[in-house]
């Protein structure tokens, strides 16, 4: 095997006799590093999606700040458990439904973002009963087994009726559906479910915290490098070049990405084919906290 490709994993080597712009296409695609805490997460989620049915299902509810990975892991989740087709029972089966909760949400969003993930057909003007035994029925027909709900912070920017709301019919779906709940959103989606005595002690918190200098972190970043298909091993984990990485991404995961896709398509462009610290110095690119000054 060439010395040039040993760096990469081995199911990205063939892009490199791709075209440059499959290969940026490539390198822009979100990328799947199962570090620590993911996996943890999702060992957890294999747990909860094996629980059995009872009265008081476990649920919980990840926080991460934006850009940090809580998306990534979700998806990740609905990838292992896919929906397919049961040939022995002549059915479809939903193990995994998800959604997220739509800007400026109404109090009857979470059940219409439902109906449309379990492609039920229906209209807004039927009776909330219709649309709850609905879903009950869909998630009978479909053997859905969990449900993970995204940008659950977004409920805390609504009216405190409308929120009441929204609580409520997580609450009576946890109650009434007997599948676990996996809740995810910024800092503020705790503090939402929080807000509610009978929500507050139904989901466990995880934190996916901002990543600290430290050797987590070189090793994120030697995970990400054999993942772009660049011809040339960079040497990422180098004190340097990780110490730079992190002061452009203040330790960020979503950022890391943008920042090393960007510095490895341009890379791609000027043919050094690897990523320098002197390269890293000279990329059009502003770190987070000067962005929010900026904006």
């Amino acid at each position: 095997m060439s010395e040039e490709i040993l760096h990469l994993r081995e199911e990205v080597m063939p892009y490199l006799a791709r075209s440059d712009e499959e290969r940026m296409a490539f390198i822009n695609k979100p990328k799947w590093l199962g570090h620590a805490k993911a996996k943890q997460l999702i060992l957890k989620m294999e747990d909860l999606l094996n629980h059995p049915a009872s009265h008081r299902m476990p649920n919980i509810v990840i926080k991460a700040e934006t850009n940090n990975g809580k998306s990534s892991i979700l998806n990740k989740f609905l990838e292992l458990h896919p929906t397919y087709e049961d040939f022995t029972q002549n059915r479809i089966i939903i193990p995994v439904i998800s959604f997220e909760i739509p800007s400026n949400p109404k109090p009857d969003a979470i059940y219409h973002e439902l109906l449309r993930a379990l492609r039920l057909p229906f209209r807004t003007s039927y009776s909330e009963d219709t649309k709850r035994e609905m879903i009950r029925q869909g998630f009978i027909d479909f053997g859905v087994r969990m449900m993970t709900i995204d940008e659950v912070h977004v409920i805390s920017n609504t009216t405190r009726l409308v929120k009441m709301q929204l609580l409520d019919t997580i609450k009576y779906l946890s109650n009434r559906l007997r599948v676990p709940i996996v809740a995810a959103g910024t800092k503020e989606a705790h503090v939402t479910l929080l807000s509610d005595p009978q929500t507050a002690n139904r989901f466990e918190p995880y934190l996916l915290p901002q990543w600290k200098l430290d050797d987590e972190f070189r090793s994120l970043i030697a995970s990400f490098e054999r993942l772009i298909p660049l011809r040339y091993k960079s040497g990422l984990d180098d004190p340097a070049i990780t110490t730079k990485i992190y002061a452009e991404t203040e330790g960020w995961i979503g950022e890391v990405h943008s920042y090393l896709a960007l510095a490895a398509i341009t890379a791609i462009k000027n043919g050094t084919e690897k990523i320098t610290l002197d390269h890293l110095r000279k990329l059009d690119w502003l770190n987070p906290s000067k962005r929010r000054i900026v904006a």
